[in-house]
């Protein structure tokens, strides 16, 4: 890749040691001439991003998918400096940036296209998501009762707590959590996985890129909620029945040369 001129620093600072970590990414950058503009706005301010080369999202996996909307719109890769407990998605971690980031600055790193789930609602409105797209009962304590459709053909109706469509990337995050399998990033898959199914024979599933699967829920229930990487899809509740499938769009994620997906996973899941 080019040597990078200019690059952002989001920095997420309810995370602990934010600040002493950006300034210390700023100095290495700087020293370098390579330009940097900085925002402790969280999330990022629109059009934070456009015109530059890449930007630095420094906090947890939380703080980089809060850039996921704004790195799509002006093509501007993101690279995490993981300050959370599992960063499945960091680029680098603090106790590396003196030695891992110069090389990196020089244009020593991938592009990697990561794979993301559309959610449409019956008026129309679309999401994105880089991990999942959570479903859930909107009563508490209740369970809910959905309906999943591959196409036209019912897959199997649910009686659970939610259900989970999941991208390759969110494998390791709420459907591994929830029973689902880890995914290679590089798969092109969706992933459903029902939470706390009330049934012991209702299991994750994996579907093929190029499906739609739609799903729709009792009308009796109350209204489930509906969350796309952590966070509220929608401004207003979604009117069901819901599309979900993977997008056209991908996330341009950065990563060092030499990164081992399995690698990581052994390190962070304390695999033998």
């Amino acid at each position: 890749m080019e040597p990078l001129k200019s690059v952002a620093i989001v920095s997420n600072l309810t995370k602990s040691g934010t600040r002493e970590v950006a300034d210390l990414l700023e100095k290495l950058c700087r020293d370098r001439k390579v330009e940097v503009c900085l925002t402790e706005e969280f999330p990022c301010p629109n059009d934070f991003l456009k015109g530059l080369d890449a930007c630095f999202s420094v906090g947890g996996d939380g703080t980089l998918l809060n850039l996921l909307e704004e790195s799509i719109a002006h093509e501007v890769p993101v690279a995490g400096v993981g300050l959370g407990k599992m960063g499945f998605l960091a680029t680098l971690s603090p106790d590396e940036l003196a030695t891992a980031l110069p090389p990196l600055l020089m244009g020593e790193f991938k592009i990697r296209r990561r794979s993301l789930i559309e959610c449409r609602d019956h008026k129309g409105m679309q999401k994105l998501a880089l991990n999942d797209l959570v479903v859930k009962s909107g009563a508490t304590g209740r369970l809910g009762r959905f309906s999943v459709f591959c196409g036209n053909e019912l897959v199997a109706d649910y009686a659970s707590d939610g259900i989970v469509f999941s991208t390759p990337t969110g494998s390791t995050a709420y459907n591994l959590a929830a029973g689902g399998p880890i995914v290679h990033p590089e798969a092109d898959v969706i992933l459903m996985t029902p939470i706390s199914a009330h049934s012991l024979t209702s299991r994750p599933l994996v579907f093929p890129a190029g499906v739609n699967l739609r799903i729709e829920f009792e009308e009796n229930s109350a209204s489930p909620h509906v969350s796309a990487d952590g966070r509220e899809a929608f401004p207003v509740p979604a009117i069901f029945p819901l599309e979900i499938f993977v997008s056209s769009q991908t996330f341009p994620l950065i990563e060092a040369n030499g990164r081992s997906h399995f690698r990581v996973l052994r390190n962070k899941l304390k695999w033998g």
